[in-house]
């Protein structure tokens, strides 16, 4: 060989130094890694390897995210979705590459979904729920209470009034949310449980029982003062009782204010009798009930003579008597402002002092 001229390479060594690029380039397109169950291992381009809950595909030396696979294997692509545990999951892949699972949509009875912050009531249409963020997870999560109309909506703790009564949207001990009264509404007013009222003639309170409130009478009300249960007031002639039970109340009669010939007023119960007397005279009473009031009724005049009871007379009526010494007197039961009086006259005055009375044969009592 001459001195500066290079060898010429043999023929075998041109045909590696030929092939070498295309090995190279062949083996930078497969990847290394484990999958499908097996060990780590070449794969080739294209090929499909599956790890764990993801697969991939072999692409330029790498792995490339294609998708996961549901609890059930089923194989998804990326923003392929599936139902798990009632929320809908996502094959998601990351801002970094990683493939991952996310919730996105939380999903109701119906198999509905709801995206985030969406609501939906329950299957009795009593509560609703929203679909909340909670960390990286989302929650069904039950945030108030459906109104009386079945349309509107109130949140937990909150409360709005409908009809005669106050209701708060309340989650008990047991965790049931429901719709609870509580408090009493009247005449645009409200009135906290244990608190009174007067309407009209009576005083109401709001009660709470079972869990639900009521208005429940308690007493009565006469000439702005308060009454409870069995207290009583005159009226007029009349004693009324407040009477309150569990399904009714109201002003009861159940007595007459008579007055005795001093002036003395004395109450007298209805159904009694009584009597207005004097030396010569008594005056039969009774209390009687006549629809919402109690009525003084004279039952008749009895004359007494040498302290006995001896002529009875009914109201508006008169009679001439022979007395035991032979002298005839009249006798008449007149009306009078205490109901009645029992006048006595000489036999000869009949015409004048009985007049407009009516004649009735002496009887004794």
């Amino acid at each position: 060989m001459r001195e500066g001229n290079l060898s010429r390479p043999s023929s075998p060594m041109i045909l590696l130094l030929l092939l070498l690029p295309l090995l190279v380039t062949s083996q930078s397109n497969r990847c290394w890694s484990s999958g499908n169950g097996g060990p780590a291992r070449w794969w080739n381009q294209g090929e499909r390897i599956d790890r764990g809950r993801y697969w991939y595909e072999c692409r330029g030396g790498e792995l490339l995210p294609k998708g996961c696979f549901t609890e059930r294997q089923q194989r998804l692509s990326i923003g392929e979705n599936f139902i798990q545990d009632d929320y809908e999951v996502t094959c998601d892949l990351s801002s970094q590459g990683f493939l991952k699972f996310k919730q996105t949509a939380c999903v109701g009875p119906s198999g509905r979904r709801y995206r985030l912050g969406e609501t939906w009531n329950d299957d009795t249409n009593t509560y609703y729920y929203e679909c909340k963020s909670d960390g990286n997870y989302l929650r069904a999560s039950i945030e108030g209470c459906i109104h009386h109309d079945k349309r509107g909506k109130v949140k937990l703790g909150e409360r709005y009034d409908h009809g005669e009564y106050t209701y708060e949207c309340q989650r008990k001990s047991s965790g049931a949310v429901q719709m609870c009264s509580v408090g009493c509404i009247h005449q645009g007013q409200r009135f906290a449980i244990g608190e009174q009222w007067p309407d009209g003639d009576f005083v109401f309170y709001c009660d709470q029982k079972g869990g639900r409130c009521q208005k429940k009478c308690v007493g009565c009300q006469f000439r702005n003062k308060r009454l409870y249960d069995g207290d009583r007031y005159q009226k007029d002639k009349t004693v009324y009782q407040c009477h309150v039970r569990r399904d009714t109340y109201g002003h009861k009669p159940v007595a007459c204010v008579s007055e005795d010939n001093d002036g003395t007023k004395v109450e007298r119960v209805i159904g009694c009798r009584w009597y207005v007397q004097d030396s010569v005279s008594k005056v039969e009473q009774s209390c009687h009930l006549d629809g919402e009031v109690a009525k003084i009724i004279t039952e008749g005049c009895i004359y007494r003579y040498n302290g006995f009871d001896t002529i009875w007379l009914t109201p508006n009526t008169y009679t001439i008597w022979n007395k035991p010494d032979g002298k005839p007197i009249g006798l008449a039961c007149k009306p009078a402002p205490n109901g009645a009086l029992l006048v006595t006259f000489d036999a000869d005055q009949a015409a004048s002092q009985a007049a407009g009375l009516k004649y009735d044969s002496p009887r004794g009592k």
